[in-house]
């Protein structure tokens, strides 16, 4: 019987997609270079953060190169045994989706860009040598064109395999792990003391194998929330075990990696999640175990904290505020009445239904929140910018040093954009070429001990600048539009909320952080699963 590549079957072309996402979830996370020296524990970075961006860059162009040349040579021998076929009956042909449309012109107007960048090598590879040092951050066409090939392979070709879930949840416990270890100076395997003395910055600021603080947000905000999805979703205890597992040691990654971007996109996918489960007791009990366990894991870690004599690596007024907090067993005690209430209910009214008004009214009040908190944010940064607000200025003020001066890198950016010709606001000035777009403010940044930049810390303003308002109006609406289709296909295949919490918290710490060839990967298949998952459906 020929196979067929959008039947419900489970195919040799879906055994490779399973493949390749295994090697991405337990491989990809925990992937350094090795080499042999005959010295424990034979691995080595090089140049510290940028060796790890490198290392995770070519280990995942060369895994997806290969699925992809073997995915087409296995399409290639299907078409030339179907040639008597009608061409009507080929799946290449059906209409394609909102999201394919959006791939498509994401990858055309990214073309565009770099066709007529004035840095055309930079903004194709994402990275070029000035002298001694280089520039750019690896998300140049070549890998933007990746991504695009990616997504339509797994769109096309995804089938759901809970051991891909397991996989990802097992490989980010030990990522998870060496994080807290690192930040309490613990190093198992030897990974940092090369740093210690030569450059005590990387030494610092260097978690596990992931790399330092901005990374190391992100990467939490597009793993922790799969494990924490799965364990609502998943009808296998030792699934369950092993994703409240992955939940709290990444919980405690996040506190000890100290970035409150990871806090940020937590908060957003957490109250997300809660809307969607809502009116499910079934799974609301599973939803509240799952913050116990979180905010049980912090009170966990400030326990370990004062084992090691509070000797950790440095942390923010936020992180450390909430380990220290004396109001922590409280909540935890709260959330885990709460989830002994509603397996109570759901033990004495199985399949129970709340009203349909108890997830409006969440959303109503988490969407209440944050326009106000916004509006209060635009009110002291653009009416009273006079008032002393004190340690909170720096986050209810927009200023040069908002953000640990994000803010200058934000305000001249929206500077530049305002300042550029027709075609630049449009298309940009080449993917990964902010460094040259931001050059003339670099003195600016010394001011704040910085003497250049290549992001602006902001993924959607770096876009903006780099492949302009069509590049970054195609980006949303790929992603955008493959997390809506995902939710509206949850009904049907309730695993796909997995992926999309997961795009859902990457979009969020996005705000404050940038695209890197070590979480984006990841992000981008989540979107593709999101498809995925929505095409089923449709199936």
């Amino acid at each position: 019987m020929k196979q067929k590549i959008n039947q419900q079957g489970y195919t040799t072309m879906n055994a490779l997609v399973t493949a390749f996402l295994l090697l991405m979830f337990a491989a990809f996370p925990l992937f350094v270079s090795l080499y042999i020296n005959g010295q424990f524990p034979f691995i080595h970075f090089d140049d510290g953060f940028v060796g790890i961006r490198h290392q995770k860059y070519y280990f995942f162009v060369a895994i997806a190169a290969m699925a992809l040349i073997a995915e087409l040579l296995l399409l290639l021998t299907r078409i030339s045994g179907e040639k008597g076929e009608k061409a009507e009956q080929k799946p290449l042909l059906k209409t394609l989706s909102f999201t394919d449309w959006s791939a498509i012109a994401l990858a055309l107007s990214c073309a565009l860009s770099t066709l007529f960048s004035p840095y055309i090598t930079l903004a194709f590879w994402g990275e070029m040598s000035l002298g001694s040092f280089s520039v750019g951050r690896n998300n140049g066409l070549f890998l933007i064109l990746l991504y695009v090939a990616v997504y339509f392979m797994l769109s096309r070709l995804y089938r759901f395999r809970e051991v891909v879930f397991a996989a990802l949840a097992a490989s980010c416990s030990i990522v998870y792990l060496l994080t807290v270890l690192n930040g309490f100076y613990i190093d198992p395997l030897n990974m940092l003391a090369q740093f210690k003395d030569s450059q005590p910055s990387v030494y610092m600021e260097f978690f596990s194998t992931i790399g330092n603080k901005n990374m190391l947000a992100s990467f939490i905000c597009v793993t922790l929330p799969v494990s924490f999805v799965m364990a609502v979703l998943t009808e296998k205890l030792w699934m369950r075990v092993l994703c409240l597992t992955a939940t709290a040691l990444g919980s405690m990654a996040m506190i000890i990696g100290d970035s409150d971007s990871a806090l940020l996109g937590s908060a957003v996918f957490l109250a997300v999640m809660l809307v969607v489960f809502a009116r499910r007791p079934e799974r609301l009990k599973r939803y509240f175990l799952g913050v116990t366990v979180m905010l049980g894991s912090v009170s966990l870690l400030r326990l370990f904290s004062s084992l090691m004599n509070d000797n950790y690596k440095e942390l923010g007024d936020l992180t450390k505020g909430i380990l220290f907090s004396d109001k922590m067993p409280l909540f935890v005690g709260i959330a885990a009445v709460v989830t002994v209430l509603l397996c109570v209910l759901d033990w004495k009214k199985p399949g129970f239904m709340l009203p349909k008004a108890v997830p409006v009214i969440l959303g109503a009040l988490f969407g209440g929140a944050a326009l106000s908190a916004f509006g209060v944010f635009l009110y002291f940064s653009a009416v009273d910018t006079a008032t002393d607000l004190g340690s909170m200025e720096k986050l209810l003020r927009m200023n040069d040093a908002w953000g640990t001066h994000r803010g200058i890198m934000w305000l001249r950016s929206f500077k530049i954009f305002g300042e550029a010709n027709v075609w630049q606001k449009l298309f940009g000035t080449g993917p990964d070429t902010f460094y040259f777009a931001f050059e003339p403010y670099f003195r600016e940044l010394e001011e704040y001990g910085n003497s250049s930049t290549d992001a602006a810390h902001n993924e959607y303003i770096n876009y903006l600048i780099t492949i302009g308002a069509a590049g970054l109006a195609c980006y949303l609406s790929f992603v955008g539009s493959a997390l809506v289709r995902g939710f509206k296909s949850a009904k049907r295949n309730p695993y796909v909320l997995a992926c999309a919490a997961a795009v859902t918290a990457y979009l969020a710490q996005a705000v404050v952080n940038i695209a890197l060839p070590i979480s984006t990967p990841l992000m981008i298949i989540f979107v593709s699963l999101c498809e995925a998952f929505a095409r089923m459906k449709e199936e």
